[in-house]
């Protein structure tokens, strides 16, 4: 591990001093790869039942000592976020050709992915509070500063500004949290503070509230998801793949360690968990069907799963509470596994909105169309990631919430007036992929199907990048291993699982235990069969049907010819569905009515905008007026302001002499 720390350190270094971008590149590249070889050849036996690994760094006072520990659960995150960002490295070298070429420093960019690993290492083993969150910062900061890797660009450095605020209450609710428990144990070992968490009372339910408020932010739970549609909307689709599929992970792995800290949870936390997870999957899922950015859509998408992953987490913990293993195995084994999907699938769904970028400079929704034509690799690749995010069989994404409902559903007669809200959170979940169907069903149409609706768009030049295809297809293969063959997934996630069940008292420690071996041959089944039909009909399309452009006259309402102002916008696509929820979205529009005998173009536009977001600015000029009538009333001259200082001055004094006097 140490030497596998030291390569990317290396790589780091290198990528920042050798002269010439390739040169750069290239040996930043070959340090990934030799670093996540050395790591992963000790996390996978971790991972499936290895000893654990565990050091110690000495340190001066007050920290003196920072425990590490690689255990099956950090051995999970390590296994998959490495190679992926490897991966997104690559897709780096085709997406910034142009950067590569010209005479900006890239290295810089490819250092700052490397910094990221670093932290991921640190933030894993870590059984020391300093040291975690030092490898929170490191993460924090890097991910800033690759989001506005396009500086010159206004909006690009506001998204950025607001990630870096939002990213930094996380840090200060997590630094509230760690206070209460130094001040309880003395100590930043996490060892102490399990001995605080397993004590029921005021203050382990405040450190919760704060660890889950903290760990919300950084995986951009409801409400506190805003900074991810515009962060993901201003960074290179490489940088957006990696926050939402990998970097942000970080916060789902913080609730996990200390639910592990906290042992057995008090019957609200499962339920506050459950609750809070099921609204921002729906939240979630219901602004993607309005975007018309395509990377802000995947943001919003990120917020629905996260929410699904936190639904199982939450689960799990009401199993604990309740003394029900079997909703802990499915609810953390459905949860776990849908993070490690969700990176699978989003990440490729991110590269291929990249990838449309690169080919039209555009990636508004209601001016694309066609693509399908052009885009002949990107195109399948993107089908496949959109139907694995709506959870469909024969795709990985089915499989982990096929867990969380099978948790959901479980017919047990010991959960009494329990199984009535787990009942509501399976109905809501069912919700949620009818509209993420809706969602993907949306924007694949409008992104490759039909005709361009903006020709001023296209790049006649543009190829597809074989360096951005290739990390798209390793995605593809693991969605579709974890998607035919479940008892994959299912091994993988099986010893992080086991960790969960030992707190419950359980008498088996094995996921396979709780799902029994006929239904995941019947998902197997099941999964192959679609897929064998859906290649078949593909198969006689192509084979059956003429290639050549096929020309006839059809009847057209009236219209010889159709043109793009008669296809679908995504606005018309889901009005149906919007209308459902009106109360629940805002929209802007921006309109020029026609006037006159001989009007000129008339045109509209609506954008649904983020509620919450809406809401925060709106308090905010608020105050910023209420600040500004003030200031109107305080004279501008020296002497006057001079003046009230010193009065402000003379008025904390007195309160803290009375304070003071009355502590005496």
């Amino acid at each position: 591990m140490l030497i596998g720390f030291l390569v990317f350190v290396l790589g780091s270094l290198l990528a920042l001093l050798v002269p010439g971008n390739r040169a750069r590149i290239l040996v930043n590249l070959a340090c990934q790869a030799v670093a996540c070889g050395f790591v992963l050849s000790q996390t996978i036996p971790v991972l499936f039942g290895g000893e654990c690994l565990t050091g110690f760094v000495q340190w001066s006072y007050p920290v003196e000592r920072i425990d590490l520990r690689l255990d099956p659960l950090g051995a999970f995150f390590l296994t998959f976020s490495l190679p992926m960002t490897f991966l997104g490295s690559v897709y780096a070298v085709g997406y910034l050709a142009e950067d590569i070429r010209g005479p900006r420093h890239v290295g810089t960019h490819f250092a700052l992915l490397s910094s990221v690993q670093m932290s991921y290492m640190i933030v894993y083993t870590a059984q020391n509070a300093f040291a975690f969150l030092v490898g929170w910062e490191i993460a924090a900061l890097s991910a800033w500063l690759l989001v506005i890797w396009n500086h010159r660009n206004q909006k690009i450095r506001f998204a950025g500004f607001n990630y870096l605020v939002s990213t930094h209450l996380s840090l200060l609710f997590l630094v509230a949290a760690v206070m209460i428990m130094h001040g309880e144990t003395n100590s930043f070992q996490f060892a102490d503070y399990q001995r605080f968490l397993t004590t029921p009372g005021i203050r382990r339910g405040l450190a919760f509230v704060l660890l889950m408020t903290s760990f919300g932010l950084k995986s951009a739970f409801f409400p506190f998801h805003t900074w991810l549609p515009r962060a993901h909307s201003a960074a290179p689709a490489h940088v957006s793949a990696l926050m939402s599929g990998v970097i942000h992970k970080a916060g789902l792995f913080g609730m996990l360690k200390f639910i592990l800290l906290i042992g057995k949870p008090d019957p609200w936390m499962g339920w506050y968990l459950l609750t809070v997870s099921a609204a921002s999957a729906f939240v979630g899922v219901l602004y993607t069907i309005t975007q018309r950015d395509i990377k802000r859509m995947l943001g919003y998408s990120s917020t629905e799963n996260v929410g699904i992953a936190g639904m199982g987490f939450g689960m799990g913990c009401v199993g604990l509470s309740l003394d029900q293993p079997v909703l802990v195995a499915l609810g953390f084994g459905g949860g776990i596994l849908h993070i490690l999907n969700h990176a699978l699938f989003k990440c490729l769904l991110f590269y291929g909105a990249g990838a449309v970028y690169r080919f039209t400079h555009t990636i508004d929704l209601e001016k694309l169309g066609g693509l399908i034509k052009v885009m002949r690799w990107t195109a399948p690749l993107f089908l496949l990631g959109s139907l694995a995010s709506a959870a469909m069989p024969a795709l990985n994404g089915f499989v982990g919430e096929f867990l969380i409902y099978f948790g959901l559903l479980q017919p047990s007669p010991t959960l009494g007036v329990a199984r009535l809200p787990l009942l509501l959170a399976a109905s809501l979940l069912a919700l949620v992929g009818g509209l993420s169907a809706l969602s993907i069903t949306r924007s694949f149409g409008l992104i490759f199907l039909g005709v361009p609706r903006d020709s001023h768009h296209a790049d006649p030049a543009a190829k597809e990048h074989p360096l951005m295809l290739i990390p798209m297809v390793i995605h593809v293969v693991g969605i579709l291993l974890v998607g035919l063959f479940p008892w994959i997934g299912l091994t993988v996630v099986s010893e992080p699982t086991a960790m969960m069940l030992k707190l419950s008292g359980s008498s088996t420690y094995l996921l396979s235990d709780f799902v029994p071996s006929t239904l995941i041959e019947s998902l197997t089944w099941i999964g192959a069969i679609l897929l064998g039909l859906f290649v078949l009909l593909a198969g006689l399309r192509f084979l059956l049907l003429p290639r050549c452009d096929r020309r006839h006259v059809t009847w057209g309402c009236g219209y010889t010819k159709p043109n793009t102002r008669m296809q679908y916008s995504g606005s018309s696509f889901s009005h149906p569905m919007t209308l459902v929820f009106r109360d629940l979205l805002r929209y802007l529009r921006n309109e020029t009515l026609p006037k006159g005998p001989f009007p000129s173009d008339g045109k509209l536009e609506t954008h649904c905008v983020d509620t919450v977001e809406y809401s925060v600015f709106n308090v905010l000029h608020l105050g910023e007026r209420f600040v500004a009538r003030v200031l109107r009333w305080i004279p501008e001259t020296s002497r006057a302001s001079i003046g009230f200082g010193l009065v402000v001055l003379v008025i904390l004094f007195t309160i803290v002499a009375t304070k003071s006097r009355g502590g005496m």
